[in-house]
């Protein structure tokens, strides 16, 4: 579903990223994981087109999306969620997520109809009038994946949904993203806990310092040297 080939990126004189290739495939769940300053929310800002690439290319669904605009890249069916709070804050939950509908022509019937499903999907439906400002963490995360889905999108990129949650709501957000994989959405997620990525990932990327030092499953990413040096091995301390 989507490949990245080769792209590069720099800062003045610092490289950001350095020759990064990553396939995604239709279906599943893929996780970027790496230290502090790897480069990973740089790879989705060059995805979704924030930032551009000084090389290499982005295809999605076969298509050549490097140059595009992001609006155009959300309109081919590519979605992000934020790592720091991307909401309308004095907005409701239910006028936050029905945001996500305005790319579409639909009629405010459907757009209502649709917008309900997802507060259901989200477990959402009982705080729908709630000014976003006065939600907790979770739910403030749970919106924004939510207007990320009215979008209707093929590829979620999750940009550290579950960073900051407690055990129990990282679990939660755990069980959403495989539910929503079992739904026929595409993952690709950052994380920085390395117990949910494990437990969701179908194939992890691993970047350090702007380079791509391994991929793999699960199993090969926890025992693959290099990992271990760079990121596991702190983790596991």
């Amino acid at each position: 579903m989507l490949d990245v080939a080769n792209v590069e990126i720099s800062f003045g004189g610092l490289k950001a990223l350095d020759n990064v290739s990553i396939h995604v495939e239709e279906g599943s769940i893929c996780s970027l994981i790496g230290p502090n300053g790897a480069g990973k929310t740089t790879l989705f800002n060059v995805i979704t087109g924030v930032l551009r690439a000084d090389a290499g290319v982005v295809k999605f669904l076969g298509k050549d999306i490097t140059r595009l605009r992001p609006y155009q890249i959300c309109r081919a069916g590519i979605a992000k969620t934020y790592q720091l709070r991307n909401n309308f804050p004095n907005l409701t939950v239910f006028e936050n997520i029905r945001s996500g509908f305005l790319k579409d022509a639909l009629t405010k019937k459907e757009r209502m109809r649709r917008t309900h499903e997802i507060l259901e999907l989200l477990g959402l439906r009982d705080k729908a009038d709630t000014v976003v400002s006065n939600l907790p963490p979770l739910d403030s995360k749970l919106v924004d994946l939510g207007r990320a889905l009215a979008t209707s999108p093929k590829l979620i990129l999750l940009d550290e949904l579950i960073g900051g949650l407690l055990p129990a709501e990282t679990d939660h957000v755990c069980d959403i993203v495989l539910d929503l994989r079992d739904r026929g959405y595409t993952i690709f997620q950052i994380g920085h806990e390395m117990k949910p990525i494990m437990r969701t990932s179908d194939k992890i990327f691993v970047l350090d310092q702007g380079c791509p030092i391994a991929e793999g499953t699960p199993q090969e990413i926890r025992t693959n040297p290099a990992v271990l040096a760079c990121y596991l091995e702190t983790e596991e301390e």
